[in-house]
């Protein structure tokens, strides 16, 4: 059975998180941040519930020094973790995921659950990164993976697509990302194993309008455009092969960022076509309905006339206002139908300037 430490100052919080985790992990308490580091030293702990806010050695303070020390185990802060100077504090000591207070029992259980497999992968097969990285960038010539996923890139139609090409990218160097894609009306976030991780999403949303290219800690850097920010976790530490790897990573910046905007207008444009489909039957169906609308005025009009009678100058006038009213709604209606119409063509318009641009890049480049 795993062991667990849950470190906090209150012992409420210690024992109503000892009550939801001990049917299943052996469970160990620290008080403080200093007794968290005893405890770490003192004996196995295969993953650390930590507060952020204690007297004395904060959770932050005390993570840092595990890591420094050598620890791997997972780290999972429980915190609100609001403005992104706690984010990046959270990274920067070694966090692995956060949890927001109060806790919920089921996401706490996933998350413990998560994390330790993702450890216990890791362990059973340890990666250098610096080594997968060295390998990838000895293996291919100048931009060529670069250019593998500009061609992929091509192919994409939807955002998920587009996250996965670029984690292949990304996985080819032996990097952990994370990423978040900024859309219309939402802003997705897509991580390279499949495990939802607080901590990366919550740093990810802060960083819209950060600086373009953002190192921070030891390992780790974020690169931040209009329409994307990429988290990267480990970054190479020797500073020619980062600088290298940042280079390419922003190529792959720009081909995400063109692709995107591509992906934004196709939805637009399958949007405004299904708009178009819905307001054309509706026009239709609106001008049948002034028709009948005008036969039964005209019937009702009709039977109020005696048979030998002329029609009066009163409802010949009467039956020509009825007319000309229901030709300015059928033409009202026409005229909806044709500005969006006028909108369709503009956007179709639009789409074939930028797949001829794209093309164009794309003769420059090959």
């Amino acid at each position: 059975m795993e062991t667990i430490l849950i470190v906090d100052d209150d012992e409420f919080v210690l024992e109503y998180h000892n009550h939801m985790l001990s049917s299943k992990y052996l469970i160990r308490e620290a008080r403080s941040g200093e007794d968290a580091l005893q405890a770490a030293q003192s004996g196995a702990v295969d993953l650390i519930l930590m507060d952020i806010q204690m007297p004395g050695m904060s959770g932050y303070e005390a993570a840092y020094k595990l890591r420094m020390a050598g620890h791997t185990m997972p780290i999972l802060f429980f915190s609100n973790l609001n403005s992104l100077d706690e984010r990046l504090k959270a990274y920067d000591a070694g966090g692995n995921d956060f949890i927001a207070k109060p806790v919920d029992e089921q996401e706490l259980h996933i998350k413990v659950s998560a994390l330790l497999k993702s450890h216990k992968a890791r362990v059973a097969k340890p990666d250098d990164a610096e080594d997968v990285a060295v390998k990838a960038l000895s293996a291919l010539s100048s931009l060529g993976i670069v250019m593998g996923f500009y061609r992929d890139s091509f192919h994409c139609h939807e955002l998920e697509h587009l996250a996965e090409s670029v984690f292949n990218v990304t996985r080819g160097f032996g990097l952990k990302c994370s990423l978040i894609i900024r859309s219309h009306n939402t802003s997705p976030c897509f991580f390279d194993d499949g495990v939802v991780k607080n901590i990366d999403a919550a740093l990810l949303e802060s960083l819209h309008g950060a600086s373009r290219i953002m190192a921070f800690g030891k390992h780790r850097a974020a690169f931040n455009w209009r329409r994307a920010s990429l988290l990267v976790k480990n970054m190479p530490e020797d500073p020619e092969m980062a600088g290298t790897m940042r280079d390419y990573l922003a190529y792959v910046m720009d081909g995400m960022e063109q692709c995107i905007n591509r992906v934004l207008l196709e939805q637009q444009l399958r949007q405004a076509i299904r708009q178009f489909k819905t307001q054309n039957t509706n026009i239709k169906n609106g001008i049948v309905g002034l028709i009948d609308d005008l036969e039964t005025q005209l019937e009702s009009l009709f039977c109020t006339l005696s048979i030998d009678n002329e029609l009066s100058e009163e409802a010949e006038q009467q039956l020509l206002n009825m007319i000309q009213a229901a030709r300015a709604s059928a033409d009202t209606k026409l005229q909806s139908g044709k500005e969006v119409e006028r909108q369709l063509t503009q956007l179709i318009a639009t789409l074939d300037d930028r797949a001829a641009s794209t093309n164009s890049a794309d003769i420059e480049l090959f």
